[in-house]
């Protein structure tokens, strides 16, 4: 489940708000060159998804298990690991308009400055998860 909070940045001093992990129906990534982030919905990944629930022991999570009992009993394609997952999702995710490559591990950074030296807001810290 993914959360969100405020930050500021220990370069510039600059104050933002940190969209940060996936939820039980879409994953993040973000650039590697400026921090652009990007939701990707599993339904836009079709089989990419299928194949890496196939290859689960259990469900993705509470709120999708129905289906995901439907995907590993009925789906036919070949499973995939957490690790072939990863990686076809980053293929799948492409570039950004800056050059960069959408990664999963990719840092935040400050959206003025570009430095991924920030910290939480303790002016503004809060934090909710979102889906």
């Amino acid at each position: 489940m993914g959360s969100e909070y405020g930050a500021r940045c220990r370069k510039c001093g600059k104050k933002f708000i940190v969209q940060d992990g996936g939820g039980f129906t879409f994953v993040q990534v973000r650039c590697d060159k400026c921090g652009h982030g990007r939701f990707i919905d599993f339904r836009d990944m079709g089989e990419l998804h299928n194949r890496y629930i196939k290859g689960l022991s259990g469900s993705y999570s509470i709120a999708t298990a129905q289906h995901d009992k439907h995907v590993q009993e009925n789906y036919a394609g070949e499973p995939l690991t957490e690790e072939e997952y990863h990686k076809l999702i980053e293929g799948f995710a492409g570039r950004h308009s800056c050059g960069g490559h959408f990664r999963l591990d990719a840092p935040v950074r400050c959206i003025d400055c570009g430095s991924t030296d920030i910290e939480a807001d303790e002016e503004s810290r809060y934090g909710c998860c979102y889906d």
